[in-house]
């Protein structure tokens, strides 16, 4: 269940920095929450993490953005001492926390953020695309776990807001040939309007016949999943050539069965690719958006204010509805509110 309710305003620690929540934006993941949930989300909790605000106060320990910085919120934090912390691969730490799943997030009128973490929204950049900050660091980081791309044909599966986003850095990285495989309509028209080649057919044979048809004669060097389906798992490994690297993106709910006898004598190699890092991911996303790399105007189909939120939700599972990226404009004038699951 979601709903609106008055809420305390958030206690911030030493290093943490109070932020005016201008924009979050809504994504399968906490459609995932809404519908199945708990999946992986500890309710009572306020969802939301793709956000985008304003230092409300600044950290007492002075560290971070001053007061009246536009920025956009790191939501990975691990424990900061375990094997994976201490290498800078935080998203594998066992003490793993996400706001907006395991802590507050941004569907509220305030939340708190590791100051030193928050990433600056440079002039210029109209500060609701820099909502799509997270969405754009989950694909620099999935683009990245490819290792290079330049001169290699591609095939992105699932053409959502952040397969969109994962063809355009396939794009701009250099890549030979890059194609999209999405099965709505009106999605091929956005990835298109992009200047993305976005095709479809009705079965998984006819569709690795297509893509054939499309690549160089070796086939595709890369493929990125962002279905989150079990099928499109399965289906992407298919579509990779012998040798091929495949990154898997989304979360299927249900398990996939997927060829191992295909992986390991076609030496396929796949990877998972999952939480971003401040540093890395997060600033060079925001850098790509403020430079026009990432083009996500055309993406941002449906606004509504935070006492809206609920029925966002029941919007956002409507196919019908043709929901491409749903923002939640959050700052009033009014005292502090949340959407809060549970």
């Amino acid at each position: 269940m979601v709903r609106v309710e008055e809420a305390p305003l958030p206690v911030a620690k030493d290093d943490e920095a109070v932020i005016r929540v201008l924009w979050t934006g809504l994504c399968g993941s906490d459609l995932e929450e809404y519908l199945h949930g708990p999946v992986v989300a500890t309710p009572p909790v306020v969802l939301g993490h793709e956000i985008v605000g304003r230092v409300e106060v600044r950290a007492r320990d002075g560290s971070g953005p001053r007061e009246g910085t536009h920025v956009v919120v790191d939501v990975v934090t691990g424990c900061g001492s375990c094997y994976w912390c201490q290498r800078h691969e935080e998203g594998l730490c066992p003490e793993l926390v996400v706001t907006g799943q395991h802590l507050d997030g941004g569907l509220a009128e305030y939340v708190v953020g590791r100051a030193s973490r928050l990433v600056p929204v440079p002039d210029g950049i109209d500060v609701r695309h820099a909502a799509l900050a997270e969405p754009a660091a989950v694909a620099v980081r999935a683009v990245r776990r490819l290792g290079s791309v330049v001169g290699k044909s591609a095939v992105v599966v699932g053409g959502g807001t952040v397969g969109i986003l994962v063809a355009q850095l396939l794009a701009h990285s250099g890549a030979s040939h890059v194609i999209l495989l999405e099965p709505a309509e009106w999605r091929r028209d956005v990835a298109r309007a992009l200047a993305l080649r976005a095709e479809w057919a009705p079965s998984a044979a006819s569709r690795r016949a297509l893509a054939a048809g499309l690549l160089p004669e070796h086939g595709a060097d890369l493929v990125v999943e962002c279905a989150g389906v079990a099928d499109a798992v399965r289906e992407s490994i298919q579509l990779a050539r012998p040798g091929a690297t495949i990154v898997l993106l989304g979360v299927p709910i249900d398990d996939a069965l997927i060829d191992v006898r295909d992986i390991v004598l076609s030496e396929k190699q796949v990877r998972g690719s999952a939480a971003h890092m401040w540093d890395d991911d997060v600033r060079t996303a925001v850098a790509f958006l403020a430079s026009g790399v990432l083009q996500v105007a055309p993406l941002i189909t449906h606004e509504v204010c935070l006492d809206e939120a609920p029925l966002a939700f029941e919007r956002l599972a409507e196919e019908s509805q043709h929901v491409f990226k749903l923002l939640v404009r959050c700052a009033s004038d009014t005292g502090a509110t949340a959407t809060r699951t549970g």
